[in-house]
């Protein structure tokens, strides 16, 4: 990938609505070198540090959002999943044992361990609440943490397997893969309060959402983005992304929802109303970027890969293809609107 590149969405390549919308350009603007450990999964993206964390292997590497200069490491961590910000402080998810580890955003030094349960995976800051929340992959629950105490305050079982969630007006929200659908908890009670099937949605993986007009996005690997009122829990729309999701993002600034893909590309769809919704196509970005954090501020979005060694179609031949990577090349895009 070369440092700088620019690239054009097609316009109006499907429309939810029949509307079309100007094609926004995104460039690749950086690229930075994080080396080994190559196996990643979440970032993150705190806008009062203006700094990337990025959970890969056995840590988190520190990264300025700004100069793309590496800050430092936070380890050593046993099978780093997910990442947040709260309070100067991040915690990352590890799977031996389950637990999530605080560290200090400012010395990087390590200042806590709270039991989660089992297969702690995704994990996300809701500013409102001032509460942290860990979906654990194996025991099927969510886990509320006092931001302030570091001490859990509810596990709410969630009735399927887990994937990424989403926080606004008192609620959270996570993707239930194994299931199709998208369960709502309420933060005062710690009660699942709501189950919305999302039947054209496969392994809904990717979530975000648009507090403003309480629209839900969940990015599926069968190349759809759902839409979802988040007051009625009704499929607002379906629009086309690329193949093998990981993440989406939304832009509050530009009304601009992503999912990252695996295949190499970032989808963008355009909301131009609660009700009206435009995929404006992919941005190609490189083989194995499936994973993505966004800057609300500036609209730029953060994607990691490594290079590839090799390539093979699945063996069913019905699934994407399946990238091995060159050991020490694992690498941060900077991608600006």
């Amino acid at each position: 990938m070369r440092t700088i590149l620019s690239f054009a969405i097609a316009a109006g390549l499907c429309a939810a609505t029949g509307a079309q919308a100007a094609a926004p350009e995104y460039h690749v603007t950086k690229t930075v070198s994080l080396g080994a450990p190559d196996s990643w999964d979440y970032l993150t993206y705190d806008a009062a540090s203006h700094r990337v964390i990025v959970s890969h292997g056995s840590e988190a590497t520190v990264v300025d959002g700004v100069s793309g200069a590496v800050v430092g490491h936070l380890g050593p961590i046993k099978h780093a999943n997910g990442v947040m910000v709260a309070n100067g402080r991040v915690y990352a998810t590890s799977q031996d044992p389950n637990m999530l580890v605080v560290f200090d955003l400012a010395t990087l030094k390590k200042v806590a361990s709270i039991p989660m349960g089992k297969g702690p995976d995704g994990a996300l800051y809701d500013p409102a609440s001032k509460k942290g929340f860990v979906v654990n992959e194996d025991d099927k629950t969510v886990t509320a943490i006092d931001v302030e105490t570091n001490k859990p305050v509810f596990t709410t079982d969630l009735g399927g397997m887990p994937e990424f969630l989403a926080a606004a007006g008192g609620k959270v929200y996570v993707n239930i893969k194994d299931h199709r659908e998208v369960v709502r908890i309420d933060i005062a009670s710690g009660k699942l309060d709501a189950h919305w099937p999302i039947p054209e949605c496969e392994a809904p993986h990717g979530m975000a959402v648009d507090a403003e007009t309480h629209r839900l996005f969940s990015s599926c690997v069968n190349g759809k983005m759902s839409v979802v009122d988040t007051d009625k829990g009704t499929v607002v729309a379906m629009l086309p992304i690329g193949k093998r999701t990981d993440g989406a993002g939304f832009d509050p600034k530009r009304k601009l929802a992503f999912s990252s893909n695996s295949e190499g590309t970032l989808s963008v769809v355009a909301e131009k109303s609660a009700d009206e919704f435009v995929a404006l196509g992919d941005v190609p970005t490189a083989p194995g970027a499936r994973a993505m954090a966004i800057d609300p501020d500036s609209g730029r979005i953060f994607v990691v890969t490594a290079e590839i060694a090799s390539s093979e179609p699945a063996p069913d031949g019905g699934k994407p293809t399946r990238f091995k990577f060159v050991p020490g090349t694992f690498k941060l895009l900077f991608i600006d609107p």
